[in-house]
């Protein structure tokens, strides 16, 4: 049997969209679902993604959300266990610092230094409450953490450590996992759990792949909407993207480096621009990207090995 790790990155609003159109993409050119992968890893907003995914939802249902198609009448009732409304309500916004500690951890030992912590660490906390995000979550699991493996990453803002939910010994439903993983710095609200308070994973890493190094899977999927392919990116054009991708880069070298074999579904330049959508369609447009950088990826060499991969399983 045929092992299979996926990864969902951090994205924002179109990154569960982006997600949900890559694994709809694979299944209908493989027959291959990824909500029976043997682990699902998310961040941030991939953490809607895998949640989605191990609820039963199937990757058609997850892209037919965003694409005016209609949803299976068995996708419609696990979609329908979520009940509490969405929002976001705002509080007093803070002035202090967030996390101190955070930042001076950051700066020690100083060739190591990580600007990202030591900067977030020292700007205030959000003010926006994610809690509804937690209760959606929690409900649509019906309350429990999945059978099936599911990795949800967000920091520790007490001292800036990447912290594992579903892998790890720490507390949390399913909800308070996505919450942490989603808690954007200086727009959420941190999240507290116990003693500890948890920031968005992407702190750390907008993939996270690195996790899946170790764990011998005969494929890793990543995708990711934090990223460009090499010849879209751009430091003067975008900075941020070019960070994520460098960082995705050293993952991946890291993955195969055990033997692993990884494809990367990732924004070429095409998908970037229906990335820029204005907002009454951004959603539609990030399922039709990743849709389309999967397709691309399906006809290249990369795509051949997938579907060898997976017809194996």
């Amino acid at each position: 049997m045929v092992s299979v790790g996926v990864v969902f990155s951090a994205g924002g609003a179109k990154g569960d969209p982006w997600h949900s159109g890559v694994v709809a993409a694979i299944a209908e050119a493989t027959g291959w679902d990824a909500s029976s992968a043997n682990l699902l890893v998310g961040t941030s907003a991939g953490s809607f993604t895998a949640s989605t995914l191990r609820a039963g939802l199937s990757a058609s249902d997850a892209d037919a959300r965003f694409t005016n198609r209609t949803v299976t009448p068995a996708g419609q009732a696990i979609l329908d266990r979520i009940t509490t409304p969405y929002a976001e309500p705002i509080g007093p916004r803070p002035r202090r610092p967030s996390a101190l500690a955070m930042s001076a951890r950051a700066v020690w030992p100083p060739w190591e230094a990580d600007p990202i912590r030591l900067a977030f660490g020292m700007l205030p906390a959000g003010n926006r409450s994610g809690a509804a995000m937690s209760l959606r979550i929690d409900e649509l699991l019906e309350g429990r953490w999945p059978t099936a493996p599911m990795w949800i990453v967000a920091v520790r803002s007490n001292d800036g450590k990447r912290v594992v939910f579903g892998r790890d010994d720490v507390k949390g439903s399913p909800g308070q996992a996505v919450q942490s993983s989603s808690a954007i710095p200086t727009y959420y609200t941190p999240v507290s759990i116990g003693e500890r308070r948890y920031i968005d994973g992407a702190v750390h890493s907008s993939t996270n792949a690195d996790l899946v190094a170790m764990l011998g899977f005969d494929l890793v999927i990543v995708s990711s909407v934090k990223t460009a392919t090499p010849e879209a990116r751009s430091w003067r054009r975008d900075a941020e993207r070019s960070w994520f991708s460098n960082k995705l880069d050293n993952e991946v070298s890291l993955i195969r480096s055990k033997g692993t074999p990884v494809v990367v579904v990732e924004p070429g330049r095409d998908e970037l621009e229906l990335l820029t959508s204005d907002a009454d369609r951004a959603r539609s447009a990030a399922a039709q990207a990743g849709r389309s950088a999967a397709e691309r990826l399906l006809a290249g060499h990369d795509g051949e090995a997938l579907r060898h991969i997976l017809a194996t399983r």
